[in-house]
Parts: structure tokens; sequence; C-alpha cells
């Protein structure tokens, strides 16, 4: 205890304890990081960063400490209110720095604080303090299409009257985490399935915990951290504001997305094309692949569709770029 009690600030702490407990983790479970991007972004510069989203604390521990690594300082950590009920989460959330967003209750006060929050979120960038992460969406991405929810950004558009200027005042940075083992693959299927078939999806509890547990124990692969560039809006209508940041953040995550084999041979097999499943890699995917599906049908769960959903995810990413790449053409 007098040994934390002896550290100056969070980033000393996270210097000291986290930023080696996350590369152990690394070593032990995924086969390297590599980062792309961070070293074209000024450095007397706090940004805030909005990232697609596939891992409950990887994801935000891997932005906050590469910053820090380089030099540039700790992020803060925009979590939701739900994982601040949980025992043990919610510490490891205050030590990245968290900032808790509120989702629930009278629609009154989740204005107030989603006001406050957004006050607080710019003022932290503008006055060259904190740079920012925050999830492109309220949850995870669960079936491997990473979109933006417009309702992130009208949140942080309180902050002003959502123009052009109030927008770039916040030095948006897109972020693209990307894995090439799917961190909770078999959750995710498991919610999306369900979500289909009931219509929603109430989590047990202890859900959470056992969902960072596995993503934190559990193979990830390749896993890379491509950082974006800072957006600039072109001078489309005031009333579409929201929705240009939305598209360019989107662009540019669905760009700088770094796809491995194990999304390509997804999207072939969906789609029906060419690619060698007779490759060792393939054999240790496809086992992958199968041991999930048998996994998700003892749970009740169709395993035709339950395959077909596994792919998905994989593959949503390649769909992506391709589509992404058609429409520039």
């Amino acid at each position: 205890m007098d040994e934390a009690q002896s550290f100056s600030g969070t980033e000393e702490f996270q210097i000291a304890y986290v930023n080696p407990l996350l590369q152990r983790i690394l070593r032990e479970t995924s086969q390297g990081l590599s980062v792309s991007g961070l070293d074209r972004l000024p450095s007397d510069r706090k940004f805030l960063f909005i990232s697609n989203h596939r891992c409950i604390v990887t994801d935000a521990a891997l932005v906050s400490l590469n910053m820090l690594s380089s030099g540039r300082g700790t992020c803060k950590v925009c979590v939701g209110e739900n994982l601040m009920t949980t025992p043990g989460v919610s510490e490891l959330m205050l030590l990245l720095n968290g900032v808790v967003i509120k989702r629930s209750g009278a629609r009154r006060d989740v204005y107030t604080h989603a006001r406050h929050v957004a006050a607080y979120l710019a003022r932290q960038i503008g006055e060259n303090r904190y740079s920012i992460w925050l999830s492109q969406s309220p949850g995870r991405t669960k079936d491997g299409n990473d979109r933006t929810d417009p309702a992130i950004i009208k949140m942080l558009g309180l902050a002003g009257d959502r123009t052009r200027a109030d927008f770039e005042k916040l030095h948006i940075v897109p972020v693209a985490i990307s894995y090439e083992f799917e961190p909770c693959s078999t959750y995710k299927v498991r919610e999306t399935l369900l979500r289909r078939e009931q219509g929603e999806y109430h989590k047990v509890a202890g859900e959470d915990v056992a969902q960072i547990r596995d993503s934190l124990a559990t193979d990830k692969g390749h896993v890379h951290l491509a950082f974006g560039e800072e957006i600039r809006l072109d001078g489309a209508p005031m009333g579409d504001v929201v929705q240009e940041v939305v598209d360019k953040i989107d662009a540019q995550i669905r760009r700088i997305y770094r796809s491995w084999d194990s999304n390509h041979m997804a999207h072939a097999i969906l789609t029906q094309a060419s690619w060698d499943l007779d490759t060792p890699y393939a054999r240790v995917f496809l086992h992958r692949i199968g041991s999930q599906v048998a996994e998700l049908s003892a749970m009740g769960l169709p395993s035709i569709r339950a395959r077909e959903a596994l792919l998905q995810l994989y593959a949503q990413p390649v769909f992506n770029l391709r589509l992404a790449a058609a429409s520039r053409t």
C-alpha cells in the first residue's frame, strides 16, 4: 500500500505496473503487437481517439499505453457505467483513467450527464491536458461490422453547438484495432444469435468479468493498432455535420483496419472464393472455428447458424474494405 501511495499520479503507476502487465499478457497470448500511424500525429497535441471496439479492456489499454510509451502522456478512457458496478473491473477502469458514461436512468438525468461529460472531454483536449479514448459505439462489435453510433457524436456535440468548428476543436482521430483471432468470439456470436431469435439479450451475473478474463487469457494471434488521420470536415449543410463526422470515422476505420489471413479465409469460405484450405494455417483456423461451433452447439444454438455467424464475424472487415474500395472507384 505504501508503495502505491508513493506514485505522484496515474501515469507513473501505469508505467510501473500496468504497462509491464499488458506487455506480459501480449507475450503470452499473442504473436506480437504492431503499431502504425502514431508517429504521424503531432506530439504536442491532445486527441479524441474514436476507436472500434473488440475487447473490453485491451483496446483502450493498448491506445493509452502506446501513447504513454511514446512520451505523449496517457489517455483518459471513457467507460460505460455498467462496468463500474462490477467489483474489480471498476478499479481496473479507474487505473486506466476512466471517465464514466451514464447510459441508463431518466432521460433528463442521462442528458444532463452527457452534457457534463462532453464539456469535460472538450476541456481536457482544449487545455492540452489529456487525450481521450472513446469507443465508436456503446458496446463491442458483435458481428465484425465496425460502425460509429451517431448518438456518440451527438453527445460530443453537446459541448458546443454541433458546428463544424466544435467538432474540429476535438482533434478527432479514428483508431482501428485488429486481432487475428477475435477475442470472446463465442460470447459475441451467442449474443448475436439470441438477439436475432428473441429480439433482446440480457447478460447474466458475472458475464463481464468472465469475458474480461477470457479475452486477456486466450490466444489473440497477431494484433495491430492503427492510428488514422485527424478528420477534417468538408462543409456539409449544418444539419448533416454529425453524419459527416460518422461517415469520416467509419471510412478511416475500415481503411486502416488490418485484415489477417483469418479474415480473408472466412471471407473466401462465405463467398465460395478460391482459397487453399489444406495448409497448416487453414487447418488450425478451421479447427478453432469447429471447436467454437461445438461450444455454441452445446449451449443449444444451431450449429449451422453458429458457424455462419463466426465466419461472418471474421469476414466482415474484408467485406467492408472491398465495399469501400468499390465506392471510391
